[in-house]
């Protein structure tokens, strides 16, 4: 009976001197080297912390060099975050260096895991690749109002990876390089001139002559469109009973918004004033002068 409890308490008596043991080799490695561990953790925080700050300056400065020294905000800023996220890396590294671990060791660590990591993110990669491209092509810069990768804004930042976009309600969207440089890019401003078209469809029986003076009447005093090209009115679509006339008229790219929404009730006013129809009265004209008269016999 006694010797079964014996061996079973056997095992218990083992791992108690154990971690007796361990205790005891944890101390020993404190006593001797605690002070100069913990004093090499301060100063790798403070080469981190030095570092960090060090990389904020820099990515401030360079963008402001390079932006004074005439380079393109857009390319200034790409530059600046790739200079910032060099910085810092090599920051880590001296940070790691400094509590022991053998860089070279943790550089060619860092590149086996950059190769693997590089294919399992391929998709991150074609968006550094895509970001270079915008950067190096400049499709849109920095304050332009676009519509790319299914999104529609105008460009805060183009990032190393995404690009930020403000639409005309206030939302931030950060679309995929990749998503803007594999689909369709439309930039609304990089033309100094858009032109705003405004189609009127009114009753056949206008003169067309009427419509036109009447449709260019509407930009005049209209300080959003451009004098040079003058604006024009032409017919685009004819109907049975209707036609369609457009107004096409200049503004500069950045006032389209307010140009077309001033011209519209500008053209909307002097139609009203000239007494222009539209398809329903010309209809209704038609069948009055077609209806017969109904006789008593």
């Amino acid at each position: 009976m006694i010797q079964p409890m014996l061996a079973q308490a056997a095992p218990v008596t083992e791992s108690i001197s154990r971690g007796q043991e361990l205790i005891q080799a944890a101390y020993r490695w404190l006593t001797e080297n605690g002070l100069r561990f913990t004093a090499s953790l301060v100063t790798a925080v403070i080469i981190y912390l030095l570092g960090a700050w060090f990389g904020r300056v820099m990515h401030s400065l360079l963008r402001r060099v390079m932006i004074k020294r005439g380079l393109d905000e857009t390319f200034a800023s790409y530059l600046a975050n790739i200079a910032h996220a060099l910085i810092l890396m090599l920051v880590i590294i001296t940070a790691l260096g400094q509590l022991g671990i053998p860089t070279a060791q943790f550089a060619a660590l860092i590149a086996a895991a950059g190769l693997a990591i590089g294919l399992a993110l391929q998709g991150n990669l074609s968006n550094f690749a895509s970001g270079f491209m915008l950067v190096f092509f400049r499709p849109f810069k920095r304050g332009d109002f676009v519509t790319a990768g299914g999104s529609e804004g105008t460009v805060e930042e183009i990032g190393i990876f995404t690009t930020t976009l403000t639409t005309a309600d206030n939302r931030k969207v950060v679309v995929p390089n990749a998503a803007i440089t594999g689909g369709t890019i439309t930039n609304f401003t990089t033309n100094p001139r858009r032109l705003v078209i405004i189609p009127c469809t009114v009753g056949a029986d206008n003169e067309p002559s009427k419509v036109r003076a009447s449709l260019l009447s509407a930009p005049t005093g209209n300080k959003y469109i451009l004098r040079d090209p003058a604006p024009v009115a032409v017919v685009t679509v004819l109907g049975e009973n209707k036609y369609t006339m457009e107004l096409r008229a200049s503004c500069p790219s950045e006032k389209y918004g307010d140009a077309l929404a001033t011209l519209n009730e500008g053209v909307k006013a002097a139609l009203d004033r000239d007494g222009v129809t539209g398809p329903l009265a010309a209809i209704k004209v038609l069948q009055e002068a077609t209806r017969t008269p109904i006789r008593s016999v």
